[in-house]
């Protein structure tokens, strides 16, 4: 899992708690949380940690909403750079998370909250 970084350490542990959930629905497969700028580990320390637990395969998937100077430019860059440090270690990237019928529906509950709590329903 792949994050911008942030000196908010609320903001990095938002992402820690994501790759711990998804470990336990990836039984027997490595997940870490690593991040693009500011917080450590950074992104080849994340793929280090992987090839270090035995990966031969690391999908780097990006908790970004879009496609942007980092998803698409810094991520396939790194991605090089591990497949030419990692002989043998395949490394692929999953899409952006973009605009997914299900973030639509969170974008919209999250709506309905602050109508609520303003009290302008």
């Amino acid at each position: 899992m792949i994050g911008h970084g942030s000196r908010a350490r609320a903001a990095n542990a938002l992402l820690r708690d994501v790759a711990r959930r998804l470990r336990g629905r990836f039984p027997g497969r490595i997940v870490e949380a690593c991040f693009l700028e500011v917080s450590r580990p950074d992104v080849p320390s994340g793929i280090e940690a992987c090839v270090r637990k035995g990966a031969t395969r690391i999908l780097l998937v990006p908790y970004f909403l879009y496609s942007g100077g980092h998803v698409g430019r810094d991520l396939p860059l790194l991605a090089a750079r591990a497949r030419r440090d990692h002989a043998g270690v395949s490394v692929r990237i999953a899409p952006p998370l973009g605009g997914d019928e299900r973030l639509v529906s969170v974008a919209a509950d999250r709506a309905r909250r602050g109508l609520r709590s303003s009290r302008w329903t």
